[in-house]
């Protein structure tokens, strides 16, 4: 920018001493003392004349002085303009340029050593690094609109300039016209000096005005340090550098391996749900009675069958399917076709509940438990389903099984068999009716069911009166086992209660739903009561998926495909 600036010094200098030159050589061919005195000459009528010539004089002098600013200013504005389209705008003076590019380059300056600095100092990857990075980008941008800024008012200036010059030469010209008109009742001669002389007046005050500018921009320069140093110096490689393609697929797959393992651990860590034997032995100390694995059915409206109570099941012919009851209890309609359901997942079915009804079977030392309570932590775990599946297996042992609903709050069991609710358990508590009236036969052999009744306002106080223990007495002695569907322990204290009453509960536990905390609640207040858990029912077992080998199911398949050939299947 100073070189810039000393060039138009130079030149404006230049120009003063052509003016000079010029002034000098007028005045050795014309009289000056005559130029001088000719202002005051006149002619016939003396001082008009004069005035005129003055008048004509100065208006001529100060049309020249402004041209020839004009054009100066012209040229300095070109010269500026020329610069920015070159795309030379640092090379522009301080005295021209822009003061805020100024602070701005600078400070460019200050974080470009600072970033070099972190660079060296904590690798380019550090967040101090990338900050410093991200800032010099900013800065960087932000000059470069506002050299854009300049740009556009430098080029605004040059064509004003361009205007202003047009327009002086213009009048000035004009005025020349008219001069000459004039020119014969006036001392040309002194016009002339007069303008010679003006021209060297604004020569020296444009030439002195540039030197003024060059020496405050060589004081800024003098002012100005330069702060920048070499870090570390850049060293040539001995051979081509690049990217190790083979090390960096080694690297992600190691990290995404990592990653795969902590996100597995991570889910394992948070997931408080039972799936499998061991938790429930591990969270809730309770032995498991039998797994009833998750099968696929497809949803069929049987409104005929229904009409003339033939369902078949998995379990034999007029029974409902395994999975029906689960589908029943949180939905109003029809049962499911077990044609549905295969002939392997049939088999597994029918070998799950078996194993429970012989887990039940053993589980007291002199007899076989005569009153089973089936309840669950919460809602939706399939304590309905495993109960009347429960009766049902028994049932084929050709001993009379009672399902009484407990659940008045949301009996399932009636819709399971196609039974009606009207009258039940809540009927015989809140009034005086007899218990033999209230009991339906099903289409299933050796099964009955006394259905919940009338859901009642207050069913916690209908399940602990006396009446209930009476009924369960009495019904010990018309059927060898009698199983109570429960609701919810959780929910409410009807299981409770109930579990008073009875020789065993069966928690049902659904694998992947139920929470450890909420099991072992329901286990801890059975507990609390001195109620008697048989174990647990781990239904909804998802075998494929929930780290169950083929071993452990292996008996179910070899005991059905040996029943299968041997023609004694079902």
């Amino acid at each position: 920018a100073s070189e810039w600036l000393d060039a138009r010094t130079r030149e404006l200098k230049a120009k003063l001493e052509q003016a000079e030159q010029k002034l000098a050589d007028f005045s050795s061919r014309n009289d000056v003392s005559l130029m001088t005195s000719l202002g005051s000459m006149g002619t016939e009528d003396g001082s008009t004349e004069t005035s005129k010539g003055g008048v004509l004089s100065s208006k001529l002098g100060s049309l020249q002085a402004q041209a020839t600013k004009a054009e100066t200013e012209r040229i300095l504005k070109e010269s500026l303009y020329e610069e920015v389209k070159q795309g030379r705008v640092d090379k522009l003076p301080e005295a021209f340029g822009d003061a805020r590019i100024t602070a701005l380059q600078t400070r460019l300056g200050e974080l470009s050593i600072t970033a070099a600095q972190n660079v060296g100092r904590y690798g380019p990857d550090n967040p101090r690094t990338i900050q410093s990075q991200k800032e010099v980008a900013a800065l960087k941008t932000e000059i470069e609109a506002s050299r854009g800024t300049l740009a556009e008012k430098l080029k605004a200036d040059y064509e004003r300039a361009q205007r202003d010059e047009a327009a002086l030469k213009a009048a000035l010209a004009k005025a020349l016209v008219a001069a000459r008109a004039e020119s014969i009742q006036q001392n040309y001669a002194a016009v002339q000096f007069s303008l010679i002389r003006q021209e060297v007046e604004t020569a020296k005050s444009l030439y002195a005005d540039f030197l003024q500018k060059n020496t405050q921009a060589d004081m800024q320069l003098a002012e100005q340090t330069n702060n920048l140093h070499v870090i570390d110096p850049a060293q040539v490689p001995r051979s081509p550098v690049g990217p190790n393609r083979y090390r960096s697929i080694i690297i992600a797959m190691l990290l995404s391996l990592c990653a795969g393992f902590g996100l597995a651990l991570a889910i394992e860590f948070f997931d408080d749900t039972l799936k499998v034997t061991d938790d429930i032995t591990r969270y809730v100390g309770l032995p498991t009675l039998a797994l009833i694995p998750a099968v696929q059915v497809s949803r069929v409206k049987l409104t005929d069958y229904q009409a003339q109570g033939k369902v078949t099941s998995a379990l034999g012919a007029g029974a409902p399917d395994p999975a029906t009851a689960a589908l029943q209890q949180v939905s109003s309609e029809p049962i499911v076709r077990t044609k549905q359901l295969n002939e392997k997942n049939r088999n597994v079915l029918i070998e799950a509940y078996r194993s429970l009804r012989a887990s039940i079977m053993l589980s007291t030392a002199s007899q076989p438990p005569k009153t089973i309570l089936f309840t669950s932590s919460q809602p939706g775990e399939g304590k309905t389903t495993t109960a009347t599946n429960t009766a049902i297996s028994l049932g084929q042992l050709g001993l009379s099984v009672l399902v009484i609903d407990a659940d008045m709050r949301r009996p399932a069991v009636h819709r399971v068999f196609g039974l009606k609710r009207s009258f039940g358990l809540s009927s015989y508590l809140s009034s005086d009716v007899a218990h033999e009236t209230l009991i339906q036969r099903t289409h299933m052999p050796n099964v009955s069911v006394m259905a919940s009744g009338a859901i009642p306002p207050n069913p916690t106080e209908l399940v602990s009166s006396e009446k209930m223990r009476e009924l369960l007495q009495r019904l010990s002695t018309q059927f060898d086992h009698i199983l109570i569907d429960a609701p919810p322990l959780l929910n409410v204290t009807d299981p409770v209660v109930l579990s008073t009453l009875t020789d065993g509960v069966i928690l049902v536990v659904q694998s992947g739903r139920s929470k450890r905390h909420f099991v072992r609640r329901a286990h801890r207040e059975l507990a609390q009561v001195g109620a008697k858990v048989f174990g647990v029912v781990l239904n909804n077992v998802d075998v494929n998926g929930a780290g169950y080998s083929d071993i452990e199911y292996a008996r179910y398949r070899y005991e059905y495909g040996s029943e299968k050939k041997n023609g004694t299947n079902g």
